[in-house]
């Protein structure tokens, strides 16, 4: 498992001192297709929902997307129930370096979409809580390969030496005009974008997005701008997607200097542009080092100027 796919660092609380767990890039084979070493049907039942059919698994976790050529470096090892959905309950036991011997307590619906959540875990990620995100499953001659994403917040009595020091989101920008009667700023603490929603016609009439904070609570900020009606779109960012740039011009419009027009881009596709391309172009963040996680700006009837959050 590459070394830059992990990071730890100390995450400060007002009573407590724990840590924040994050691994992206590690992929579950889901081998179903019986006879199978890491997936046995141990009570079959008849009828359409399969009600009551209990499977045992034993499934291995890779640090690459193919399970012929890549490591081992945890296994899901536990039991999955047909209760109208998948009810799954399993281990996730690590298997490599210093994770030898610690576990994280997973439970949820469904093994290909959605998500799982953490309740628990032993070694050094005592007490975690957090979930696991799934990308989606790639079919292949033994079941499916299914990219995690692992993000939990925990306590250890085990040294931590080698813990990296918080890295704080920073502010980029803003961009637009001098004006808005009100100065938006997020709640809390932004770590991770996972949607936004734009209301625009000739310019962005308002702008809604919603995120996870760093103690893992999902947070919606807005709409800030103008409660007039024109065009909606809406953009849901996938599990193992994340926004690297937000670019757009900003222009007149009814006698002000506003943002006319946005667009962003992930590590998947581009959105937009929305509203109209129509004034000065700009590009937030100047420095592409990191993923944007989250805005501020300032709004009246129309969004007047828009900044971001980033995290390196």
């Amino acid at each position: 498992m590459a070394a830059s796919n992990i990071k730890i660092k100390l995450a400060e609380t007002a009573t407590t001192k724990s840590y924040e767990l994050s691994i992206c890039k590690l992929y579950l084979h889901h081998a179903w297709r019986e006879p199978s070493q890491t997936h046995l049907t141990i009570l079959r039942t008849s009828g359409h929902q399969r009600f009551g059919e209990t499977v045992a698994n034993n499934w291995t976790v890779h640090d690459g997307p193919d399970p012929k050529a890549s490591a081992v470096v945890a296994r899901a090892q536990g039991s999955h129930m047909f209760c109208g959905d998948r009810h799954n309950s399993f281990t996730l036991a690590f298997e490599v370096d210093w994770l030898k011997g610690s576990t994280l307590l997973v439970m949820g619906t469904s093994v290909q979409d959605g998500q799982w959540g953490i309740v628990g875990g032993t070694g050094y990620f005592t007490m975690a809580q957090g979930y696991i995100n799934k990308g989606p499953a790639k079919n292949i001659d033994t079941g499916s390969v299914i990219e995690l994403e692992i993000y939990a917040i925990f306590r250890t009595s085990k040294p931590m030496d080698f813990v990296q020091p918080p890295v704080q989101p920073y502010r980029d920008g803003p961009k637009g005009g001098p004006g808005g009667q009100y100065k938006n700023e997020p709640k809390r603490e932004p770590h991770r974008l996972e949607r936004f929603k734009l209301n625009h016609g000739n310019c962005i009439v308002s702008f809604e997005f919603s995120y996870i904070d760093k103690d893992g609570n999902r947070q919606t900020e807005g709409p800030w701008g103008g409660s007039r009606v024109w065009k909606f779109d809406e953009v849901k960012l996938g599990p193992n997607e994340f926004v690297k740039e937000v670019s757009g011009t900003v222009g007149q419009s009814e006698g002000y200097t506003v943002v006319t027009s946005l667009k962003f881009i992930t590590n998947v596709q581009t959105y937009g542009p929305y509203g109209r391309e129509n004034g000065t172009p700009f590009s937030l963040p100047e420095k592409k080092n990191g993923n944007v996680v989250g805005f501020f700006g300032s709004s009246g009837g129309l969004l007047d100027y828009i900044g971001v959050f980033v995290r390196p």
